[in-house]
């Protein structure tokens, strides 16, 4: 993994580019009377047979043992559950502190590695993630207006979801192919999404052309998303596409300050900081752990 180039890196900027407009566009879907189980429910079913098309085309598809199928369709019906959650509060908050709640998300992966034994957790480790936390309470609890503890709730619940996910897939079926592993969770994810938005009547259409372009927006750009990041964990290796993902939430926000004129207080843009620096350190001293003897 010596001799990178800028080049090289391509790929996950591209991902996190088309990662953190997503979030923006949907916003606006949801200012135009959509609501997060339509887009979610879109999003998933589209990104699902964009993988699968993807998957015939490049030859890739290889068949998935019953056991290892099974246990990714049951991985896919937390995930709808997380992935509702996250979009669902993006639909309450404003979408920087959607973004700043949901982004714990790296530390909950680090300590659940831990205690499965993919990682040590040492105390600067630590350190970075009580700088991250201290500024997530920052970023939340200094905001003009109240926050709306449901969509923090979300975020969070988002966020412990898609990292048990995460650790779970990885602990137990890493031998998957990765596009494999994320056909069939997204399979029983869409499913599950579809059923339950259209059992709870919840199917609501953008009222104009502009939100129906944004939902359209967030299935391209989240399919884009998800080819480039494979493409970049094989040719980076998934430790620095995962800490140059770090860029997503300031994209988000970056982008939500231009587009929504949803920007931050003072107090608030200086806690974003310390969730971003408390992120990135606590990725740049991950250690492995020992192999066993």
């Amino acid at each position: 993994m010596t001799g990178l180039r800028f080049s090289d890196y391509r790929h996950v900027l591209t991902c996190a580019l088309v990662y953190g407009l997503a979030v923006v566009l949907a916003r606006f879907a949801f200012e135009d009377g959509s609501n997060a189980a339509t887009v979610v429910s879109v999003r998933c079913a589209f990104a699902a047979l964009a993988i699968g098309v993807a998957l015939r085309i490049g030859g890739e598809q290889r068949r998935t043992a019953g056991r290892e199928r099974a246990l990714l369709l049951g991985l896919g019906l937390f995930f709808a559950l997380g992935v509702f959650s996250f979009y669902k509060a993006i639909e309450i908050l404003r979408v920087p502190l959607a973004i700043l709640a949901f982004y714990v998300n790296p530390l909950i992966i680090g300590v659940l590695g831990a205690l499965v034994g993919f990682e040590r957790l040492s105390g600067r480790t630590l350190l970075f993630a009580l700088v991250s936390l201290v500024g997530l309470a920052l970023a939340t609890g200094a905001s003009p207006e109240a926050v709306d503890a449901a969509g923090i709730g979300f975020a969070m619940l988002a966020a412990v979801l898609t990292a048990g996910i995460l650790v779970v897939s990885t602990h137990r079926l890493s031998h998957v192919n990765a596009k494999n592993r994320t056909f069939w969770m997204m399979t029983s994810t869409s499913a599950a999404l579809a059923v339950g938005t259209l059992a709870g009547d919840a199917l609501v259409w953008p009222k104009s052309a502009l939100g129906l372009w944004a939902v359209a927006g967030v299935c391209v750009l989240y399919a884009i998303g998800l080819v480039a990041l494979f493409t970049s964990a094989t040719r980076i290796g998934p430790l620095r596409t995962g800490l140059v993902m770090n860029l997503e939430p300031i994209v988000a926000i970056g982008g939500s300050w231009l587009l929504l004129g949803q920007g931050l207080a003072p107090a608030q843009l200086a806690g974003g900081a310390l969730v971003i620096a408390g992120i990135i350190g606590a990725q740049m001293t991950w250690r492995p752990a020992p192999a066993a003897t």
